[in-house]
Order: C-alpha cells, then sequence, then structure tokens
C-alpha cells in the first residue's frame, strides 16, 4: 500500500515538474539581427550589450523612431529604452529549436517517470517458487 501511495506521488511531482519545465525552453538563432529585424520578428529576443550584460527580452518595438524592449521582471513587466550604439549582438528566438527543445524535454522526463515506475513494478513483482 505504501509503495502505491509513493507512485502515486512521485509521478504527481514529475508531471508538474515537466509542466514548470514546458515553458522555460527558448532557443535563440547564432546568427546576429538588426533592430529592424527584431520589431518586424515579434518574437523573444536576447540582447548583448557591449559590457557583456544578457537582456532576455520579450519584444522590442519601435516607437517615434525610438526602440524599446519590453523585459519581465519578478516585479511584472518593464519597458526600457535601448540605445543602439550600446547593444553588441542581437539574437532572435529559434522557434524550430525551442520546440523541438520542448518536446524533447517532456519526451525524455516521461521517459524517465516511466522507467522509475516500471523498475518499481518489477522490483515488487513476487513469483512464487510453487511448491
Amino acid at each position: 500500500m505504501k509503495k502505491d501511495y509513493f507512485k502515486r506521488k512521485f509521478t504527481c511531482i514529475l508531471l508538474s515538474f515537466l509542466l514548470v519545465l514546458q515553458s522555460s525552453c527558448v532557443a535563440y538563432k547564432s546568427s546576429t539581427s538588426t533592430l529592424d529585424e527584431a520589431v518586424a520578428s515579434n518574437c523573444r529576443v536576447l540582447v548583448v550589450k557591449t559590457d557583456e550584460t544578457k537582456l532576455k527580452l520579450l519584444k522590442i518595438e519601435k516607437i517615434d523612431g525610438a526602440y524599446y524592449g519590453t523585459l519581465k521582471t519578478s516585479k511584472g513587466i518593464d519597458v526600457i529604452k535601448l540605445n543602439e550604439s550600446d547593444l553588441k549582438r542581437i539574437n532572435l528566438k529559434d522557434k524550430t529549436a525551442s520546440t523541438w527543445g520542448t518536446i524533447g524535454i517532456v519526451v525524455g522526463s516521461l521517459g524517465i517517470v516511466f522507467a522509475i515506475i516500471a523498475g518499481l513494478s518489477v522490483q515488487s513483482f513476487d513469483v512464487g517458487s510453487g511448491y
């Protein structure tokens, strides 16, 4: 009885962990883009400043000739002004790699969960000698 409870609790915890991991996989293209391409793509952007500070922006917008980046913080959403002279590199989100990464994380994690459950089930399986 305790083993069944442990299996169910362990499975629930691992599946919850999978849901958290599912939204966290973002891959960026290795090629550098321009600010105008980042505005046109309307997707997540990795910006590396000249002082090697990395900003993971939700998107970049152009308002009245100035560029603004939307940044997710612990307090909510912040909008910061971007100066072209302070930017070293701009990498756009690679949608294909992000999708495959998420699928890989989910399938791999589920495979590990099922392997652990199968291992626990085999250990509890008792074949009598028949005598």
